[in-house]
């Protein structure tokens, strides 16, 4: 009996073995293509997002190089870790400079409580917008500086900012409010800014029972015989030269204005009349003294009327009313002198 039937079975079976083999492969082969191409996309991505990754960091790296507005970087030990050109321009030092120095020795020494409470908002997550301090430069003058700084975040240990330098907004912004509260002439004070502190001196010494106010309003007699006699130049350098008198005069809470024309006002913290008494004695005294001018040497006469807040008047109409009345009384009576407010010159 023959066995070849047997071996062509081997023969099969061993066959069927390798294509299977072969079927494992060919799937192993495709399995690992479709790595290959996963890796290759995946290879791709990573490549272009490194790309674009580099890309951000040299459009920052040319933003914070190129910038006009002063960025910063800062460590929480109080120093710069990176400043851009426009900030150390600004200031006048080198970047190393600035990244050597403690900030705090760059700030103006009244900003730093402030700026020290900017920094704690932050920490607590309040950004910071609009805030603003002095900083000194390389020549020893300052800085106004407004700030723009987000919040900390959990874990971060430094700070991103922006500033400006605002010092010549600021120089502007004070150089009108000066000229809208000043007289140019004299550089007293003006009407408007004696309306505004004749009410918040009232305000405040309605707060304060114990604070009274006291108003004098100065007037020169026959000021337009010196303009008519020597010319308004010289009539000009006279309420000049008065006017430096007064600012000599004045103690450290006293406001005095130039109301307009010949007319002056003074107000002054006196608690009772004797203290009126004594501040129009000084002022008296003091205008009795000759004024020394460029072409002449004049010898002045005013009348001052006075009243006293609270104690005669109660509103700021009236007290004004009163020290006006009793200015015109000095007037009428020969000018030259003073008068407190009494109800008599009212009949």
């Amino acid at each position: 009996m023959s066995d070849k039937p047997i071996n062509d079975l081997h023969i099969i079976q061993r066959l069927r073995s390798q294509i299977e083999q072969l079927e494992n492969l060919e799937k192993r082969i495709n399995t690992l293509e479709q790595e290959r191409s996963t890796l290759t996309h995946t290879t791709e991505c990573l490549q272009a997002e490194l790309i674009r990754h580099q890309q951000i960091k040299a459009d920052w790296e040319w933003f914070f190089e190129n910038s006009l507005d002063l960025l910063c970087i800062a460590a929480l030990d109080g120093y710069f870790k990176r400043v851009n050109p426009a900030f150390a321009a600004t200031l006048g030092f080198t970047q190393n400079e600035l990244l050597a120095k403690p900030i705090t020795e760059l700030i103006h020494p009244d900003d730093l409580e402030i700026t020290v409470q900017a920094l704690q908002g932050l920490g607590s997550g309040q950004d910071c917008i609009n805030f603003e301090n002095r900083y000194i430069d390389n020549q020893g003058q300052w800085h106004w500086l407004s700030w723009r700084c987000p919040a900390l975040s959990e874990n971060t240990s430094q700070l991103y900012a922006i500033a400006r330098d605002v010092t010549d907004y600021k120089r502007s912004a004070a150089e009108i409010m000066y000229q809208a509260t000043h007289d140019p002439l004299t550089d007293l004070y003006n009407r408007a800014a004696f309306d505004n502190e004749l009410n918040n001196c009232l305000l405040r010494a309605q707060r304060h029972p114990t604070n009274h106010v006291a108003l004098l309003l100065i007037d020169l007699d026959d000021f337009k015989q010196v303009n008519d006699s020597y010319g308004h130049q010289t009539g000009d350098q006279l309420l000049q030269a008065l006017a430096q008198r007064f600012k000599n005069m004045q103690r450290k809470n006293d406001f005095v204005c130039r109301l307009g024309g010949d007319e002056f006002a003074w107000l002054a913290e006196a608690n009772n009349i004797i203290a009126v008494e004594a501040l129009l004695a000084r002022i008296l005294k003091e205008l009795q003294k000759p004024v020394p001018l460029e072409k002449v040497t004049l010898k002045v006469s005013c009348s001052i009327g006075a009243s006293l807040f609270p104690n005669l008047a109660q509103d700021a109409k009236t007290l004004f009313h009163q020290a006006d009345g009793s200015m015109y009384q000095i007037k009428r009576s020969g000018k030259g002198g003073c008068f407190i407010y009494h109800s008599s010159i009212d009949a």
